[in-house]
């Protein structure tokens, strides 16, 4: 338990943790930028349901203009990779255990 807290220190200390952190306010006191985020979080529900082409197309404008938000860029470049280090303990993990499991 102590080396797993060990990770989580070591992932919530990284600079890429803290400045999804940092940025995930500031956007959040974007009004504007959030409801960008919002609508397509909406467009995302509505195209699932309906599988139409013009929403899809909608949506896709909608992503291109948000990833032309610096604010928004850099959150998702940095939101990345901490993903990536979550992943990288999970898959860790299960490399170990299926290893412990499966030893004879």
């Amino acid at each position: 338990m102590e080396e797993l807290n060990k990770i989580i220190d070591y992932i919530t200390n990284s600079s890429e943790y803290k400045k999804c952190i940092s940025l995930k306010d500031k956007m959040s006191n974007n009004s504007k930028l959030m409801d960008k985020i919002n609508k397509v979080k909406v467009l995302q529900k509505k195209y699932i349901k309906s599988n139409d082409l013009s929403i899809k197309k909608e949506l896709d404008l909608l992503i291109e203009d948000l990833n032309n938000e610096p604010l928004y860029y850099n959150y998702m470049n940095n939101l990345e990779k901490v993903n990536e280090m979550i992943s990288f303990v999970n898959d860790e993990l299960n490399n170990y255990f299926y290893r412990v499991i499966n030893e004879d």
